[in-house]
């Protein structure tokens, strides 16, 4: 018999705050995350290259030994740190879960790539060695490893690479898991670490970034008519994934049923978005269908709202065709808006928002929504959270190749 997975744990590193509470604090008061970098000089940048969506206040020691922070890269210590802050948030015991059954799932858009590649780099121009921990950092499974060994899972461990559909896809992956039987408890989830000037410079390159010469806070904007690009960010979130009568008997906290999701690939083009909203429209209508809900009963859309002029349109365009008539007193928002672009990380955030507006019955802001869109007319609950009823929540996300997920989160009963 197929068993309902729950969330009943989350962890977050984020542009806005570290660990729960004070990232959702932050959201509800329309705080951005964005500035100046202070990772690496941007002095001779580009413009567009010097705001970006920077955790400033992450310090490693908090979530693993000394000895881990010293080979671990930056995208791996966020995951550690996140797996940790929703194993303890979940009250989930590794001791009574058998080890095989206890698994990982982990999304990522660019991996360690970034501290790699100053490896790299520092051999080649400079004649340093390259640290013996390279080589280890490198595949994008490197994340989920390191969590597995941090909490004692010995189950299957996943690293999916689905660019920024990947937070979502490995949440879903962990659903699935646990519906079959085949897992007792997985944590899910993404993390992402692309600030580097090069990988900034790339972005800018492909024409993606924003051009917003105001004030740096203000550079994502999605859904507004001065948008122009998104900003890159960096950030993880996890959550914990077992099945609702386990939860229930062991007397968890449950923060959301995971009801259903759907997957599209438009498979046109790798930058450019459909217009139309079609593809988008299909993956939120197929999750809606697999969850045996219609459009009427959803009460907020956690959107993808990148800030960049194309996707924010379709995005809207996919809404519409989705919700018709109701489009237009269904709450919509963009956390981006403050976080900025984390790539895979950011599709787990939004699951992360998604569990506390059920929880607390209120929507996070889409802040810097100034200049209404014609193209993007909806209600996106700008710049001031909203309380509102909050039972079934709808997200989505889309990625580079035209990838897209939506993901059914509903109130526990």
């Amino acid at each position: 018999m197929k068993r309902q997975p729950v969330i009943t744990g989350l962890g977050i590193v984020s542009p806005i705050g570290v660990g729960v509470e004070n990232f959702w604090a932050a959201a509800l008061a329309g705080r951005s995350g964005l500035g100046t970098p202070t990772l690496f000089d941007s002095s001779k940048l580009p413009r567009e290259c010097r705001i970006v969506g920077e955790v400033r206040e992450f310090d490693p020691r908090q979530w693993m030994p000394a000895a881990t922070v010293r080979v671990a890269s930056r995208f791996s210590q966020f995951a550690i740190a996140t797996g940790k802050m929703c194993l303890q948030d979940s009250h989930l015991d590794p001791a009574e879960i058998a080890p095989e059954r206890f698994m990982v799932s982990i999304g990522t858009s660019m991996s360690g790539l970034v501290e790699v590649e100053h490896q790299y780099f520092s051999f080649f121009t400079l004649g340093k060695q390259v640290q013996p921990w390279t080589v280890l950092e490198y595949p994008g499974h490197a994340a989920a490893s390191h969590i597995a060994i941090s909490v004692g899972a010995k189950g299957q461990t996943a690293s999916l690479a689905t660019a920024c559909v990947a937070g979502i896809d490995a949440v879903a992956w962990a659903a699935d898991k646990v519906g079959r039987a085949e897992a007792t408890a997985v944590l899910a989830g993404a993390t992402e670490t692309p600030l580097a000037p090069g990988s900034i410079e790339a972005f800018r390159a492909l024409g993606a970034l924003s051009s917003w010469s105001g004030p740096p806070a203000e550079a994502s904007r999605p859904f507004d008519k001065l948008r122009s690009g998104l900003v890159l960010a960096e950030g993880a979130a996890t959550v914990a994934v077992e099945d609702e009568e386990g939860a229930r008997t062991r007397g968890a906290h449950i923060y959301a049923r995971i009801l259903g999701v759907g997957n599209v690939t438009e498979g046109v083009d790798m930058r450019n978005v459909d217009a139309t909203g079609k593809p988008a429209a299909h993956a939120m209508n197929l999750a809606l269908e697999k969850a045996g809900l219609t459009p009427d009963h959803v009460d907020y859309v956690c959107a993808h709202g990148n800030s960049l002029v194309d996707y924010d349109a379709s995005e809207t365009a996919a809404i519409k065709l989705v919700f018709g008539n109701r489009s237009w007193s269904i709450p919509v928002s963009s956390i981006k808006s403050m976080c900025g672009q984390a790539l895979a990380a950011s599709g787990a955030m939004q699951i992360v928002a998604s569990c506390l507006a059920i929880r607390d019955d209120v929507v996070p802001p889409t802040i810097n929504y100034q200049v209404r869109d014609p193209l993007c007319d909806l209600d996106y609950v700008p710049n001031t959270s909203r309380s509102a009823r909050v039972r079934n929540v709808l997200i989505h996300a889309q990625s580079i190749g035209g990838s897209h997920v939506a993901m059914i989160l509903g109130a526990p009963s």
